[in-house]
Order: structure tokens, then sequence, then C-alpha cells
């Protein structure tokens, strides 16, 4: 049994399996119009990052791998007014899949670049049950066609293990009660900004996507992810950090970190 990542499965790698190719599959493109309120976000109101004022929220939300609560304080400032609004907690925005007839993989439409895993054998109904429970969250799966990536230089060895010709994919479609869908790239990028989850900040996981698809996948130039990391990062950089009388660019900081980190330097 194979399974084809093409998101967090790529960088994120706490399973077993026995081998991994590297390839592609037809049919689809990736975009960041899933909703994730298990991991990278929240159950609540997707919030209008335009508005970018300062966010002061509380939240408390159940591990369910430990059972334990975790408590999380955000805040996000808005340099330009910093004024204080009581919001709602929101989503984050992860990738999922959408289909696209339009199948160039030389110009990166309709293709799709990512790892498949082969997982171990006599394990594999044990693995899946865990991938099943990490990718809960409004994913289905669907069975697809892989294409590995071409060897560069030809194997001499006959007993090569062959290549899948079929793996699995965890796929979140339209119908799915976490389900986003399409939006200006301006605001899924405050968006991925503003939330935080049990699993850490949005801005981890498209920034760890993107290198990984840098260092593992260079021959994907994902658009819409490239896009969303430049406008994440240019946001990250005109966002302030306050903790007292101290001032930090957040590009520095990692978003809003200092506020907790830093905060000593704002006590006299």
């Amino acid at each position: 049994m194979w399974v084809f990542g093409y998101g967090s499965l790529i960088w994120k790698v706490d399973f077993p399996y026995e081998e991994k190719r590297v390839g592609f599959i037809t049919g689809f493109s990736r975009r960041f119009w899933q909703g994730s309120t298990d991991h990278r976000g929240v159950p609540g109101k997707v919030l209008d990052g335009d508005r970018g004022s300062m966010l002061s929220t509380s939240l408390q939300v159940l591990d369910g791998d430990r059972g334990s609560m975790l408590s999380t304080s955000l805040q996000v400032l808005d340099g330009d007014r910093g004024s204080m609004l009581s919001t709602s907690l929101q989503p984050g925005r992860v990738v999922t899949l959408v289909e696209d007839p339009e199948v160039s993989c030389h110009l990166c439409v309709g293709c799709v670049w990512g790892v498949a895993y082969k997982l171990p054998s006599g394990r594999e109904q044990e693995v899946k049950r865990y991938l099943d429970h990490r990718e809960k969250g409004g994913y289905r799966v669907i069975a697809v066609n892989f294409h590995p990536r071409p060897s560069v230089t030809p194997t001499r060895h006959t007993d090569t293990p062959h290549a899948p010709s079929q793996a699995l994919l965890y796929i979140g479609s339209n119908d799915n009660p976490d389900y986003l869908g399409p939006a200006p790239l301006e605001l899924i990028a405050n968006q991925i900004v503003d939330a935080v989850g049990p699993s850490g900040r949005n801005t981890e996981y498209l920034f760890s996507l993107a290198e990984a698809l840098r260092t593992l996948l260079p021959e994907d130039s994902d658009t819409h992810l490239f896009s969303l990391e430049d406008l994440v990062r240019e946001r990250l950089t005109r966002t302030k950090c306050v903790s007292g009388n101290h001032r930090r660019d957040a590009v520095d900081c990692q978003s809003c970190d200092c506020l907790q980190d830093h905060s000593e330097l704002g006590q006299g």
C-alpha cells in the first residue's frame, strides 16, 4: 500500500514506511482552500485579516492525542492603528487538491509533485489508521495514478522494486465541513499569518511546505504556494511585535512570539 503526500506528509513524516518515491500526479492542482480546525487553527469565524487590528484572544483546544488541554494566547498587532478588537477564533488554511483538467507538468498546471510512501508490510492497516486520524479534519481517501520521477542515471539492478502505479491520497473536497474554498491571495495570506492551532502556527506549515518543495521537488514551481509565501513574509515584515516599550520586526522573531520571548525587555 502506497500513500501519496502533497502537503504536510512531504515534510512531517511521523509514521513508519518501507520506501519512498518522489513523483507526481495529474489532473489536480494544490490550493490552500482547506480549513484546519485541529492542527493549524481552531473552530471559529474566519477573520478578515485586511483589518489587521490588535487581536488579543485566549483559546483552549483539546489535544486528542494526549487528552490534555492546551492553552495558547494570540496577539496580533496593527501597527497602523494599534487598537484592540475582540474577535472570534478562526481556522487555519492548509492545502487540498482541486480538479484541474488542463495538464502541463512543464508549466506545473494540472500536475502536483509530492512523495509516495510504501507502508510497512504487515502493518499497512495500522499505519493507515494513524494517517486517517491525522488527516481527519475534512479529508477523505481516493486512489490516484502515481508517476515516479525518472531516474537521472539508469539502474543496472534488475531487482529494483517497481514504482507504484497507484497510490492513496487524502483530499479535502468542497463538500466537507472544513472546506473554505477560494479567496483572494491577500486574504488567504492574512488568515495564515493570524491562525494558530494545536500543531503550531499556520505560517510554519506554509514555510515548511515551501522549503520542502524547493529542496526535494525543484520541478514544482507552484505559483499559488510560492506567491502565498511571498505575501506572508511581506506581511510579517510589516507587522510589528510590541512588548512594553520594545518593538521588533515580526520577520525577525517569527510573527508575534516575541511578545512573550522579549517581555522582560519592556519591564523596568
